[in-house]
């Protein structure tokens, strides 16, 4: 039990309501506004941006719509809005507008989609396919106190939600929104991932958190589960077209990462130093670019998670080598599809440039 409230506050959330389907206009209208009085103003140099935010209205910045939009939740006047600022025109366009509070936002890979974790009480929870264009075009209700979910990479119909009650029991369903299914699984982790289309990877944890896990894989077709042979797994994503493994070797202190194409023809493999909290391992931050990239933050040495006093590596992945970016500050990072500028930190506040290596603070907020 603490091994899943442990994991359930590091997870990103959503869910939710009724279902309805709404067909997307084919006019593909742009509505450019002018920054509201009451969220601030904007300035822009020649290469970094620079916001100035009313405290009271940012409540999160979501990631990357596009290379040149970045997504943000602002309140304005009772409302919560789903707004993107366009790097290169200085100006901002609102996605979508609603009174009920928007606990958190996530873009899907494809750029194309929105996912909104609405909720008016502490009991249950709305979600909202939101196309990137503001219509609506699903909805879903649960009873919950908290939510987990993992999408489909390539497919955006498809999600895995876990839903989890006061007393901290749950239950798992899969949702398919092309035929608007929505089916309950029997599963022993809530935690699980897409595998492919066909399958969920669920991670059977060890007494200690140290461990790792078994990694098996569970079938939506038959509801039948099955063993894939690796062991002491930390974590393991699908981002498109291949699929990153994060196993843990104890003794050298090291991550093993393997990083393999789908259909298994191609891999890179490397370590890199390991980090812990004493009870278990933390993985390295990253952010998927592109369905066979990504940008890892890892750390030089071996380390407690509270040691900040040393430098972690930037660098970009794919499934032919590394390229190291150079040394920064352990933080969350959300990095544009080409890669070239991660937003960092906690409230996506620091924006650097990979290429050459620079960070600068973009967001300001008004107290």
């Amino acid at each position: 039990m603490k091994k899943i409230v442990i994991l359930l506050f590091c997870i990103i959330f959503l869910q939710a309501c009724t279902e309805k389907e709404t067909k997307i206009p084919k006019v593909d209208q742009e509505n450019e506004d002018k920054i509201p009085s009451d969220i601030g103003e904007v300035e822009k140099n020649a290469e970094i941006p620079s916001i100035l935010l009313d405290n009271n209205a940012l409540h999160s910045v979501v990631g990357w719509l596009s290379n040149e939009e970045v997504v943000f939740i602002v309140v304005e006047k009772g409302q919560w809005l789903v707004k993107s600022y366009s790097v290169s025109t200085n100006s901002w366009r609102t996605i979508y507008t609603t009174t009920t509070p928007i606990i958190q936002g996530t873009i899907h890979p494809s750029k194309e989609m929105i996912l909104l974790h609405t909720s008016k009480d502490s009991s249950s929870a709305e979600i909202q396919f939101l196309h990137k264009n503001g219509f609506v075009l699903q909805s879903l209700s649960f009873e919950s106190a908290e939510i987990y979910m993992d999408w489909h990479p390539t497919n955006p119909n498809l999600v895995v939600f876990s839903t989890f009650y006061e007393d901290w029991s749950y239950s798992t369903f899969v949702y398919d929104g092309a035929t608007q299914e929505l089916t309950s699984i029997e599963i022993e982790n809530p935690f699980v991932k897409w595998y492919d289309e066909e399958n969920l990877m669920v991670f059977r944890w060890s007494d200690s958190g140290l461990d790792g896990s078994e990694l098996f894989l569970y079938s939506i077709l038959d509801e039948t589960l099955k063993s894939t042979g690796e062991d002491k797994v930390l974590d393991v994503t699908n981002i498109g077209e291949a699929i990153v493994y994060v196993q843990i070797n104890e003794e050298q202190k090291e991550f093993e990462y393997r990083f393999e194409e789908s259909n298994g023809t191609k891999k890179f493999e490397w370590v890199t130093p390991a980090v812990s909290n004493y009870s278990e391992w933390v993985t390295p931050t990253m952010s998927i670019i592109s369905p066979t990239e990504f940008i890892l933050l890892n750390a030089k040495e071996s380390r407690n998670q509270d040691d900040i006093s040393q430098k972690s590596v930037l660098s970009k992945i794919s499934l032919d080598d590394q390229q190291i970016f150079g040394e920064m500050d352990e933080q969350p990072i959300s990095c544009s599809p080409n890669g070239e500028i991660c937003l960092g930190g906690y409230t996506k506040e620091t924006w650097i440039s990979t290429n050459p290596l620079d960070e600068k603070k973009w967001i300001y907020l008004n107290e």
